[in-house]
């Protein structure tokens, strides 16, 4: 897939494609519904599909706090993701306060007709433009007859919306099955393995410590059957355990802690991918290390048997 970087005022090259637009945080079923109707109608045109989204979040801009959003798939696995799907062309637009000051028609013509849209679709709720006045009613005007539109009806599950938002609230509260489901594919977080205290290589259960590379949305406090998946792209069944280790400190920051089953090697250094697969347990904090080590066996059971 091309990818096109830019920043107000950089406009894009002319290239006449059919255009999607969203901000695709997370490039569930929903945002992948948008996409295929962009190919359909994509096919039917004998053109391209230019994917437009954004970053990073306008929450994050307009807000003034640089971590005021947390991302379900930040910049590089969204459009990997988006890749993955078949798209040949994306445009990352840089989101700042002057593009938000843009009104409706001049994003318009500067980035759709300017580069090229012979078609724009996008979900029902998109909005654009400055205070959002740009909506997918407002479109077929600001088109100017430059480009043919259609939207793309809310999708459902389980008599709700998919939505990026959903699919948050859902890993806040441990619910990751149903954020899979929604997503189409597990939640992934990917980070660097450090060195931690060891203390898990004392009780049998040598962990990975992994530091977040990107700010992604934290699962729910607890422990919880994953997957591992290393550089060389061996995956590996494992426990995670999101939390402040009650048991050790009386407080402390939030860590993420893998415990890979049936693996002995060092991965101090190397990047690696947490899949989220089932939620066990909250953490707590044990009276002493027997019985916590008697609730690891239990977890490792448990997390084996709906790994398996």
């Amino acid at each position: 897939m091309e990818t096109i970087h830019l920043t107000y005022p950089e406009t894009p090259d002319l290239v006449p494609s059919v255009m999607v637009l969203g901000f695709f945080d997370g490039v569930h079923t929903g945002h992948q519904a948008v996409i295929r109707h962009a190919q359909a109608q994509a096919k039917q045109l004998d053109v391209p599909v230019t994917v437009i989204t954004f970053d990073p979040h306008p929450k994050q801009v307009l807000s003034n706090k640089p971590d005021a959003v947390r991302y379900i798939t930040p910049l590089q696995r969204k459009l990997n993701r988006i890749a993955a799907l078949g798209v040949e062309r994306c445009i990352v637009i840089t989101f700042t306060k002057e593009l938000a000051s843009l009104s409706p028609q001049q994003f318009v013509d500067d980035y759709l007709i300017g580069a090229g849209a012979v078609h724009v679709t996008a979900g029902f709720d998109y909005s654009y433009g400055k205070f959002g006045e740009g909506t997918m009613e407002t479109l077929p005007y600001h088109a100017r007859g430059r480009f043919t539109t259609s939207v793309v009806a809310e999708q459902t599950s389980g008599g709700e919306k998919v939505s990026s938002t959903r699919i948050r609230q859902l890993l806040g509260a441990g619910d990751v099955d149903v954020a899979s489901e929604l997503l189409g594919t597990p939640y992934v977080i990917c980070g660097e393995v450090i060195h931690g205290d060891a203390r898990g290589r004392t009780i049998g259960y040598p962990t990975a410590n992994v530091v977040m590379d990107a700010s992604y949305v934290m699962p729910r406090l607890g422990v919880y059957a994953t997957r591992v998946r290393l550089q060389d792209g061996r995956t590996f069944d494992a426990m995670t355990n999101v939390g402040r280790r009650p048991t050790f400190y009386a407080t402390g920051d939030v860590s993420i802690e893998s415990h890979l089953f049936d693996f002995s090697e060092d991965l101090y250094g190397q990047l690696i991918e947490i899949e989220w697969m089932h939620y066990l347990r909250d953490e707590r904090a044990f009276d002493g290390l027997d019985s916590l080590i008697a609730q690891l066996k239990q977890d490792e059971t448990a997390a084996r048997a709906i790994l398996s």
